[in-house]
């Protein structure tokens, strides 16, 4: 059994070190083809292989290689399918997609599988990795199957989170998580380490927002009450409610009828008398409805600067905040 399927490229002078390792552990297959053109390799279809391919043609090169197909699966084994170990800090993008991209081909594969069909999930696993299967007569329906990131734990190893959309007994779609390890060599192979895994949800972590005080400033409710008015269901106008040197206009088309501001705050302090220039970064939720009569819940930030009179100067700005303004809200 094929385990770790390498990329299809010219011949390399030296190949000599794989070749080596694998002899070395008693692993190489019996049939002497590993490698040859009778194996198959990721371009199967049910491997989604041809945009894992065209991603490695660019020069998509991950991890560092190691000593040959045999090592690789000692590297990894040992230890858990789904190891908790600390991330790389800094890894290629385009290598983690293409990992992010092989981890859900092989979720997709290992779910949707009936019996009589080992050899194709088998044919994505590393050596040593190899195992009795024990699949369902009927292969199970799925839905969307959504790729996390894919986290780097050492040179050439890596863990991924497919989020996948799952029928339950009611028959409504309920989403699973599945944690895939996967290996990777400086060749371009790529292979699981062991099959799926099934994982509780991704936590929200430690991280929060600070939702500021709530703006009671009347001139501030009412520029921004106004500009939102304008800008999500063109009653009024933008211009007169924005900076000169702002671009803003309205979004076309229309999207919705009515809205009403749900919250407005800052976590800046309000000065009682604004002076000319001053900045305020707010936070607005904003309550919409359609034509249609569906209703959505929608969140912007507003960067208003004063000028005789508050006006908005962005949304959704991109850069930092503005210096806090000093005095007591009022």
């Amino acid at each position: 059994m094929l385990t770790l399927w390498r990329k299809k490229t010219d011949p390399e002078p030296d190949v000599d070190a794989p070749d080596e390792a694998a002899s070395a552990d008693g692993d190489t297959p019996a049939d002497g083809t590993r490698g040859s053109k009778a194996e198959p390799d990721l371009a199967h279809g049910w491997t989604n292989g041809e945009r894992l391919k065209s991603i490695a043609a660019t020069g998509v090169v991950v991890g560092l290689c190691l000593t040959g197909p045999a090592a690789l699966g000692l590297h990894f084994f040992g230890s858990d399918p789904a190891p908790q170990t600390a991330a790389v800090e800094i890894q290629d993008p385009a290598a983690s997609q293409r990992v992010s991209e092989f981890a859900t081909s092989f979720v997709t594969q290992y779910l949707t599988a009936a019996r009589g069909q080992e050899d194709q999930v088998t044919a994505m696993l590393a050596q040593g990795a190899g195992r009795r299967l024990s699949l369902p007569e009927k292969p199970s329906p799925i839905g969307a199957a959504t790729p996390g990131e894919a986290v780097q734990t050492s040179d050439g190893s890596w863990v991924v989170t497919v989020a996948v959309d799952q029928p339950s007994e009611s028959g409504a779609a309920i989403r699973r998580y599945w944690q895939v390890p996967v290996l990777t060599d400086a060749a371009g192979g790529i292979a699981a380490a062991g099959l799926p895994s099934l994982v509780a949800a991704p936590t929200a972590g430690d991280l929060e927002v600070d939702q500021g005080d709530a703006i009671n400033d009347s001139a501030v409710q009412d520029t921004v009450t106004a500009f939102m008015q304008a800008y999500l269901t063109g009653q009024g106008e933008v211009a007169p409610l924005t900076a000169p040197e702002s671009s803003l206009s309205a979004v076309q088309p229309t999207p919705f009828q009515e809205l009403s501001i749900s919250s407005l705050t800052t976590t800046q302090e309000l000065p009682e008398e604004p002076a000319e220039g001053d900045l305020l970064r707010a936070q607005i939720s904003v309550t919409a409805t359609a034509a249609d009569g569906g209703s959505a819940r929608l969140d912007y930030t507003v960067e208003l600067r004063y000028r005789d009179r508050w006006e908005v100067a962005a949304i959704n700005p991109t850069t930092a905040g503005p210096t806090t303004t000093t005095g007591e809200q009022s």
